[in-house]
């Protein structure tokens, strides 16, 4: 496959067949001619129908379907990226719904800014439960907890404000670089979250600039299981888990305990103390913000001994 096109979309799904087609429907609306981009779906080792759903697009869709059968969204999206044909590659998830004018906003974008390698569009909010009185939802870091980036300007942005449903690179940057296949979302317990943001804050450590295409648009589903206090306090544990392979350099410095930076005990030694004190009482911003921070630091600690092991480390710690 050798011919370019200006596009390739790339998801991977695992278990997807409830959700897919609102996706898939989405895709088959874009306005930007099918013949000028590709969609390549993997099924990633899902034991649902979702092979069967994305087969029932082609004939309607410009799709590749491909099966990758090692569990893992990271090593799904790298076998996609080698088979793509766009200029330009888009990352989206199983679970959006793109506006209509979604792919040709996002290659107008990339010709009329030729200086920048990575564009990031609007990822707003689909609720499943419109939020009625959850106070707890104004006290949360929406990036992180939904994909949620919604702000409606365009121009040059920080790649931390890049997210990873409405991610594209131009494939020329692809070339040696992939995703990390120790990150991302695998089935089953806890994993790193972070693979998109790690991709992208890589590639702009060599030099490669980012923009924010605000006029490219989804909208992210958020189902109403995620709309609890221990959903998101779950959340904040897999967030910490992946900074130290995102965000290596800020891991502390100096002496180590059980494997851990002692700073980052002494941290996690207050948010303990201050959680536990405030957890009888009813809910409220310090209360919810204390146990998001032990939960968070939790993740962080055993992501350090994964990601960014020491040395000299002394004693045993849990």
């Amino acid at each position: 496959m050798t011919d370019q096109l200006p596009a390739t979309v790339i998801f991977s799904s695992y278990n997807g067949a409830r959700r897919l087609v609102r996706t898939l429907d989405s895709l088959v609306a874009q306005d930007l001619p099918q013949d000028r981009w590709e969609l390549i779906a993997v099924d990633n080792n899902s034991s649902d129908d979702t092979l069967a759903v994305l087969g029932g697009y082609e004939g309607r869709l410009p799709i590749v379907v491909l099966r990758h059968d090692v569990p893992g969204k990271s090593g799904a999206v790298n076998a996609a990226i080698a088979r793509a044909r766009g200029e330009l590659i888009v990352f989206t998830d199983d679970d959006i719904e793109a506006e209509p004018h979604w792919l040709s906003a996002l290659v107008d974008c990339a010709a009329t800014h030729p200086e920048f390698g990575i564009f990031g569009g609007r990822i707003v909010p689909d609720w499943e439960r419109v939020p009625d009185g959850q106070e707890f939802l104004d006290w949360i870091p929406m990036g992180s907890t939904f994909a949620v980036v919604d702000e409606d300007r365009s121009g040059p942005c920080e790649p931390t404000k890049v997210w990873g449903p409405n991610t594209t690179i131009r494939r020329q940057y692809l070339a040696t670089e992939r995703y990390r296949e120790d990150i991302g979302p695998l089935p089953g317990g806890l994993f790193a979250m972070g693979e998109d943001s790690e991709i992208v804050l890589r590639l702009a450590r060599q030099g490669v600039r980012t923009y924010r295409c605000a006029e490219a648009v989804v909208h992210h589903f958020v189902p109403a299981a995620s709309m609890t206090e221990a959903w998101v306090q779950k959340r904040a544990e897999r967030l910490g888990y992946g900074m130290p392979a995102v965000f290596p350099d800020e891991v502390p410095q100096g002496p180590r305990v059980g494997g851990v930076p002692l700073n980052t005990w002494i941290e996690s030694a207050h948010w303990e103390l201050r959680s536990a004190l405030l957890y009888p009482l009813p809910s409220n911003r310090l209360r919810f913000w204390a146990i998001w921070k032990r939960n968070y630091l939790r993740g962080y600690r055993a992501g350090i001994r994964r990601y960014a092991p020491g040395q000299g480390s002394v004693g045993a710690a849990a």
